[in-house]
């Protein structure tokens, strides 16, 4: 292709590759670049698409994260411009970035364009230095700008901060990064924030309240807003043994600390420390460092200054809220040519819906226009105070109510009216003849529920109220007329001068009676929380002829809100501890409120919208919820007014486990006509008294088990004592009456064979009921438990049947442990002896072997006739036999139990029918 014959796509293409500049267009949503031809091939990718992740790993190591973080600073700054290196095939090469233009997307996202220029590396160290130098400032530049962002647009002053120290921390490569702060007596300091690089162990939780007294060169270097920049702790004075100590433990090899100053007071420092290497600090290290320190302590003053004023807002709202004065507050809505037109009812309290006789659901948030014919007047005459700064007074009177009112108008902000309407009505009624304006002055005066002071244009108090003398506790008003307003002790200096500069000036103190002592004669000596507002009077021609102040005592009122707010505690600890929940909710717009436990007990996270609860139930149990859901329906369209139930809500972590929560449903207010339909509901946790009914019933089973169980036993004992008794009288006859020997020592065999059982029933009657008085002692002493085991079956040798061995089986060289011994044999005992009872043939084995170091496991093996498997469970409760017609109380392995339980062991039995049993109890020896 002819020069002649190129398109403008194909000369820019050339144009690209001659100059070694191209295009790119970063798209912040899809965090992806779409390159010209000349940056694709530059960067060796196939086709147009970079992400910004790839582009990234492009970028030398030691340029990447600092590179990437500036980049990432577009979305809300407007210049760019950069030099760096990234590696590719051919090596090293370097590049010019720079941002053209950004633009903001429909979908809220940015999109940024700019051009990329190859350029020549820096072909000397002195150029390397100069390019470093400049991007380091340009970072640190950079650096400073994100951090007043961060405070501008960040709510949480901790997360911006953090960012900071973050950033000065990948900045020098540092082991920590810090601030300090003081307490206000300057005793003490505390490390409040901290960041660490990878493998350097945090320091903050042990430098809390750290005395000063400790550290004073630390300190007066600190306080005398001077920095601390150490190449070395070498260079730490020799006088300064503390500090040397503290940061030598830190393993700090270099420091650099600079004070955080505000309003020309220190209130703590800013400090990064090398833990790896040392260094020596530059100015503009130093420099870069303090200008942070500096915004952080300018942006937290800002802070705490607009926290101050929401704070004093929301209180002057509350005031004008909750003061026994009618208020009202209208926006002024105006025009394209910003001309006031209307105005809106934003705001107003019940006294003033008292005055007006008209509720305030029915104009709150209305416009003028709306509710009169023509607001014109009206409109004009708070144009004319939003013009001239002024406050207006004038009567008004309500149509419906009667009443009539003294108003004060005045604006408080831009486009903002707020009106006092104080109720003067006795004073209009009884006073008509007499000149309106003086009487009702007067009557305020007088009768006002706030004290007021009249003072003339020097300062001088001229006259105050009965309030007034009320609240100061001034007898007679010759005590204090005369006292001067500018002398007065309680009041600072920079609201003298507002009182001076401006008509009208509002403020509140905590009045120190024992400071007034000098100032004015008061039986009063404690302090009060008193707001006041004062404006200047000004005479018919305009002439400033003195000030008026109202002050209120705002005390008691502050006082009952702690009193309420001490019982919304209270009655959130009780509900917590009582597991009782309260929930208030209008099904219709389904907005409402519900306090923390009742969240809980509905298996919710209290952070979860009540709308997003009520009505869908997601962890109550399905039918349950149909119950709860039909209610709501009837309630709804009048059917239905009261709901309780015991609902089922899923265990939190346990799957197809459920809370058993009580609930109580009532309509409060049933009004759809009105859009409310209001519900309050209760619910309390049953799941404890669900759980207790359900063991008081299994209770109640055992017990009657029991009780049948001893009226068998008790049945029993009366054949099992008769028959060893009836065998002993009357062998103990045929005794005397027999001369032959065999005969006779058959007779004594039978005899003392029934006195064993006679013995062994009444011992284990005997130990049954020790067992209930809780009398059953245990004698602990050293035994052998070889010895034990080879005498008890040398014992039980004597009582097998034909054909059945006794052995004793597996067992330890030695073993020797303290414990009670009789326990141990009769519990041995009595297992070889119901193997006896139950096995004609094979053998019985008894042994032990040890589990750990802590426990022996002891067991007596038979080749009986075995248990079921649904009648081991029942082997060990009291009364039970699993054979009517053989020997025993049933009680031998119930005291077993008990036995080796009291012990602290365990007890149990493994059994196969027909192949024989093994009961084993395990031991403790520590």
């Amino acid at each position: 292709m002819t020069a002649t014959h190129l398109d403008d796509n194909e000369r820019f293409k050339r144009l690209s590759t001659l100059g070694r500049i191209g295009w790119w267009e970063a798209d912040f949503s899809t965090r992806q670049f779409v390159c010209s031809d000349y940056v694709a091939n530059l960067f060796e990718i196939e086709g147009q698409i970079l992400s910004f992740a790839d582009f990234a790993q492009m970028i030398r190591e030691d340029y990447r994260s600092r590179i990437t973080r500036e980049f990432l600073t577009v979305e809300y700054q407007d210049v760019y411009e950069q030099t760096f290196p990234i590696c590719i095939s051919e090596g090293v090469i370097w590049i010019h970035s720079r941002m053209g233009y950004k633009e903001d997307t429909p979908d809220g996202s940015v999109k940024t364009f700019g051009i990329l220029q190859r350029v020549d590396a820096p072909d000397n160290e002195e150029g390397k230095q100069i390019m470093h130098r400049i991007n380091d400032l340009m970072y640190r530049q950079n650096s400073i700008s994100q951090s007043l962002f961060r405070f501008l647009k960040d709510e949480e002053i901790d997360s911006g901060i953090y960012e900071i120290l973050k950033d000065i921390l990948d900045f020098f490569h540092g082991g920590r990064v810090y601030i300090f702060e003081y307490e206000d007596e300057y005793l003490y300091q505390n490390c409040t924030y901290e960041v660490v690089a990878p493998g350097v162990h945090p320091e903050k939780e042990f430098l809390q309240k750290m005395a000063l007294k400790d550290l004073p060169w630390w300190t007066s270097q600190i306080l005398d807003k001077k920095p601390i920049l150490l190449e070395t702790l070498k260079e730490i004075p020799q006088s300064a043994h503390g500090e040397y100590e503290v940061l030598a433990m830190q393993n700090i090899k270099s420091l650099m600390v600079t004070p955080l100053i505000a309003n020309d007071k220190v209130w703590g420092y800013l400090g990064v420390d090398l833990v790896d290497r040392s260094k020596m600090w530059t100015n503009e290290d130093y420099q870069w460092l303090s200008s942070l320190a500096n915004i952080i302590s300018i942006c937290i003053e800002l802070r705490k200054i607009k926290d101050d004023a929401i704070r004093e807002r929301s209180f002057l709202s509350n005031l004008f809220r909750y003061m026994p004065l009618g208020y009202i507050r209208l926006s002024v809505i105006r025009d394209g040519n910003n001309q006031p037109y209307d105005y809106r009812i934003t705001d107003a309290n019940d006294i003033f819906a008292d005055l007006s006789g008209v509720p305030i659901t029915s104009f709150l948030g209305m416009t003028a226009s709306s509710i009169y014919s023509d607001p014109t007047f009206k409109v004009r005459l708070l144009s004319e105070i939003l013009d001239t700064g002024t406050f207006k007074e004038l009567e008004e009177s309500f149509e419906i109510t009667g009443k009539h009112c003294h108003v004060v108008i005045y604006s408080p902000e831009k486009n903002e009216i707020v009106a006092l309407f104080l109720d003067v009505t006795d004073s209009v009624q009884t006073h008509q003849a007499l000149d309106r304006s003086e009487k009702l002055f007067k009557n305020i005066f007088a009768n006002i529920p706030a004290g007021v002071e009249i003072y003339d244009k020097e300062g001088y108090l001229l006259d105050l109220n009965n309030k007034d003398l009320e609240i100061f506790g001034v007898r007679d008003k010759a005590d204090v007329i005369g006292v001067n307003l500018f002398e007065n002790p309680n009041l600072p200096s920079h609201i003298i001068e507002q009182i001076r500069a401006k008509d009208i000036v509002d403020f509140r103190l905590d009045y120190s009676f024992d400071t007034a002592l000098d100032y004015f004669k008061t039986s009063k000596r404690n302090v009060i929380n008193l707001y006041s507002k004062l404006s200047k009077i000004y005479d018919s021609k305009g002439c400033f002829t003195g000030y008026a102040m109202i002050n209120m005592d705002n005390t008691e009122r502050i006082d009952a809100l702690r009193r309420i707010n001490d019982f919304e505690n209270f009655f959130l600890l009780i509900s917590e501890y009582a597991k009782v929940g309260y929930a208030k909710l209008n099904i219709v717009d389904r907005k409402g409120y519900a306090i923390k436990q009742w969240y809980k007990n509905m298996g919710e996270d209290e952070s979860t919208s009540l709308a997003d609860v009520v009505g869908v139930y997601g962890k109550m149990h399905p039918e349950d919820r149909k119950k709860m859901l039909d209610f709501y329906r009837k309630a709804r369209i009048g059917e239905a007014k009261y709901f309780k139930g015991e609902m089922r809500i899923a265990r939190p972590g346990e799957k197809h486990k459920w809370n058993w929560v009580r609930t109580n449903l009532a309509v409060n207010v049933y009004e759809p006509e009105k859009g409310q339909i209001e519900m309050i509901g209760v619910n309390y946790d049953i799941t404890e008294l669900k759980e207790t009914e359900a063991m008081l019933i299994e209770a109640k089973d055992k017990a009657e088990t029991a009780d049948r169980l001893k009226s068998a036993f008790l049945a029993n004992m009366s054949h099992e004592i008769r028959t060893p008794l009836n065998a002993i009288v009357g062998f103990s006859s045929l005794l005397g009456e027999t001369e032959e020997i065999e005969e006779r020592k058959r007779y004594m065999a039978i005899v003392e064979e029934n006195n064993e059982l006679l013995l062994q029933l009444i011992s284990d009657i005997l130990d049954l009921a020790k067992i209930e008085a809780g009398t059953f002692d245990f004698v602990e002493r050293e035994l052998d438990v070889n010895l034990l085991c080879e005498d008890i079956v040398r014992v039980m040798r004597m009582k097998a049947k034909p054909g059945v061995e006794i052995i004793f089986d597996r067992h330890l060289p030695e073993c020797q442990i303290l414990s009670d011994r009789n326990r141990l044999n009769q519990v041995i005992a009595n297992f070889v002896n119901n193997a006896i009872k139950f096995t004609s043939v094979g053998s019985i084995r008894v042994g032990y072997d040890k589990i750990d170091e802590r426990n022996l496991r002891f067991y007596v093996a038979d080749t009986g006739i075995g248990i079921d498997a649904e009648r081991q469970a029942q082997i060990f409760e009291r009364f039970v036999k699993l054979n009517s017609f053989v020997h025993g109380t049933g009680l031998g392995l119930s005291i077993s139990k008990s036995i080796i339980e009291q012990l602290g062991g365990t007890i149990g039995v493994d059994s196969t029918p027909g192949e024989g049993s093994c009961f084993w109890f395990i031991l403790p020896i520590d």
